[in-house]
């Protein structure tokens, strides 16, 4: 199916694949493994499923044992592209979930075309890693930060000694991005850094969890990019710059945020209103469904805990609540990076908690009781603390 042509390129999608055939020469940026890199002689940008996103451990296999370049032969002669002159890029994301953005201003034009996941290996730029490359492959890392063992891997596949590869993400972004003017090889690395930060901010603004620390997560780590611009005809400059203060760089950043933010929509059914819940806000720091089940079968009698347990999408999904965890879910992250002190952390932490509390019992003016009930756990782990606050909240609202 065309999905979109211009003088430049043509956009195709046929089944697993997304195909971008250029109609004129273009300079591409890549990260691919084969024809990555800078380049001025492709023909082809390509996108495509290589698996499924969850337990297709045949063929992750296949793809593993194939290498790098026997299996980007034969994935561009399955999609009729010459593999000598073709950037593959890949995923286990749905290529019917791809978006194409668009972003304007005078005579410049931006193109994304993205697909993204991001439930499979969401991570923050620094976790700890969980593999290590060396000349024959990749192993397990043996040591991570503070010197402990490999981190979380919030990615699927079998233990085969190498990492998952660059086309078989169980959570993958991959942005093909277009650029309607000659770009310097300066301005296509610009160009990059800014789509990167643009992809940031998309899972930023909708808070997602890294899956690998307590933090927020930054990207996947699987995520591949490729920015095209076409190579200067005769009487044709180049641009220069792709920064934040100049057009170039807000129409990246626009068209990027736009597409991954919708992918995400179309892919894993991530929106920002059903990101307004407490777990949402708090699952990074141990305070999921789980959590609170078991706080209040502890902390309630039996008839009381039922209620709170077939009511719990309810309690959780409560606006003012929703904020009150928010709120609390940024001053943990605040004392984690140092910006409140230890001398201030656990009392800004109890008050947070309490307000958390009072909103789930609709009674602000419980606020005073609720923190001298929490005030004896205050030393509790952080998650245990605030499904404590949210079970005695329920706990008031009835009594």
């Amino acid at each position: 199916m065309l999905l979109e042509e211009t003088d430049r390129y043509a956009l195709h999608r046929q089944g697993r694949y997304l195909v971008v055939a250029f109609a004129r020469p273009h300079r591409v940026l890549g990260t691919c493994r084969v024809n990555g890199g800078m380049s001025d002689s492709l023909t082809h940008l390509a996108n495509h499923q290589s698996c499924e996103g969850v337990a297709h451990l045949a063929r992750y296999e296949t793809v593993l044992g194939l290498g790098a370049r026997d299996y980007h032969a034969r994935t561009c002669a399955e999609a009729g592209l010459p593999p000598e002159t073709t950037a593959l890029m890949g995923t286990a994301a749905n290529m019917q979930c791809a978006v194409v953005a668009h972003a304007d201003a005078e005579d410049l034009r931006v193109t994304v075309v993205a697909t993204a996941g991001v439930t499979g290996n969401a991570v923050r730029a620094g976790d700890p890693a969980g593999w290590h490359e060396e000349a024959d492959g990749s192993r397990p890392a043996r040591r991570g930060r503070s010197g402990e063992s490999a981190a979380r891997t919030g990615s699927a596949g079998p233990t085969a000694g190498d990492p998952p590869p660059d086309d078989s993400g169980s959570g993958t972004i991959v942005t093909l991005v277009l650029i309607n003017h000659p770009c310097t090889p300066a301005c296509m690395v610009r160009a990059a850094t800014m789509v990167t930060e643009a992809k940031s901010t998309a899972l930023l603004d909708l808070r997602m969890p890294s899956l690998q620390s307590p933090g927020l997560a930054t990207g996947t780590g699987t995520d591949q990019l490729a920015v095209a611009a076409p190579l200067a005809r005769e009487a044709e400059w180049e641009r220069h710059w792709a920064g934040g203060h100049n057009t170039l760089g807000e129409l990246l950043g626009r068209a990027t945020h736009d597409a991954v933010t919708r992918c995400l929509l179309l892919q894993n059914g991530i929106v920002p209103e059903l990101r307004r819940t407490i777990c949402a806000a708090l699952s990074r720091f141990d305070c999921d469904e789980a959590a609170l089940r078991a706080c209040a079968e502890s902390e309630l009698d039996a008839p009381d805990a039922a209620v709170f347990a077939e009511n719990l999408q309810a309690i959780i999904h409560d606006p003012h609540s929703a904020a009150a965890a928010y709120g609390l879910a940024e001053i943990l992250d605040l004392v984690r990076i140092g910006v409140l002190h230890a001398e201030v952390a656990r009392e800004a932490i109890l008050n947070q908690a309490a307000l958390l509390g009072a909103a789930v019992a609709v009674k602000p003016e419980r606020f005073v009781a609720l923190r001298a009930e929490l005030e004896p756990h205050q030393a509790l782990p952080e998650g245990r603390l605030v499904a404590l606050a949210v079970v005695r909240g329920f706990a008031h609202k009835w009594d």
